[in-house]
C-alpha cells in the first residue's frame, strides 16, 4: 500500500512581481524570465494583465540549475481576492512602479505593505524596481517613505544588464533563505542588499 505524503514545497523559487497598473511589471517580468539575449523594451500599446501570468525559467544560482516561477500579477485591485492564493509559498516579491506616473510613488508603499509586511516576509525578500522607461541612466527617482529602507533600484530602458544583475543577486539570496529553512515569511538566512 502506498504511503500518504503531505504537501511538499516546490523545488524551485516562486517570485511574485507586483505593483500599480501600468508600472512596467510585465516588461520587467518578461525580461527577467527570458533565457535569451533580448532587448529590454517597453511595449507601444498597453495590455493590462488579467489576474496573473506565470513565466517559468531556470537560473544557475550555484549548483544545479534552479527552476524559477515569475508570477506577473495584474495591477488592478479587482483581483485582490486572489492575492492570498498568489502569495502562497512565495519566496520573494519584486515591486515595480513607474515614478513618472501620477500616484504610483505613494501606491508603491501600499503594495509593499500588502505583499511583504502582511505576508510576514522579511524586507530582504523584496527588491524594488523604480522603472522610468525614458529616464536617463543613473537618474534617481522618487521613492515612497514606506519603501525607502528597501533595496530600490532605479532603472530605465537603458538598464537591462542592471536589471538582470540585481535580479540574479535577489534570487541567490532568496535561494539561500529557502535552503536554510527561512522561505515564505521567516527572517532567516542570507540578506539581499
Amino acid at each position: 500500500m502506498a504511503e500518504e505524503k503531505g504537501p511538499t514545497a516546490p523545488p524551485g523559487l516562486k517570485i511574485v512581481v507586483v505593483g500599480p497598473t501600468q508600472g512596467g511589471k510585465t516588461t520587467v517580468s518578461n525580461y527577467i524570465a527570458s533565457d535569451e539575449a533580448v532587448d529590454f523594451e517597453y511595449p507601444f500599446e498597453y495590455n493590462a494583465t488579467v489576474g496573473v501570468r506565470i513565466l517559468e525559467c531556470e537560473r544557475n544560482l550555484g549548483g544545479p540549475a534552479t527552476p524559477v516561477e515569475v508570477w506577473d500579477v495584474g495591477g488592478s485591485t479587482d483581483y485582490e481576492g486572489c492575492w492570498p492564493a498568489i502569495m502562497h509559498d512565495a519566496h520573494g516579491v519584486v515591486l515595480v512602479y513607474n515614478p513618472e506616473q501620477e500616484g504610483q510613488v505613494s501606491e508603491s508603499g501600499a503594495w509593499y505593505e500588502y505583499f511583504v509586511q502582511n505576508n510576514d516576509l522579511p524586507d530582504e525578500a523584496c527588491v524594488v524596481f523604480a522603472f522610468a522607461p525614458n529616464a536617463q541612466r543613473g537618474t534617481r527617482q522618487r521613492v515612497s517613505p514606506k519603501i525607502e529602507h528597501l533595496n530600490v533600484v532605479n532603472i530605465s530602458l537603458d538598464d537591462g544588464s542592471l536589471v538582470k544583475t540585481q535580479f540574479e543577486r535577489f534570487l541567490k539570496a532568496a535561494k539561500a533563505r529557502k535552503d536554510s529553512g527561512g522561505g515564505g515569511g521567516e527572517a532567516k538566512g542570507a540578506e539581499y542588499k
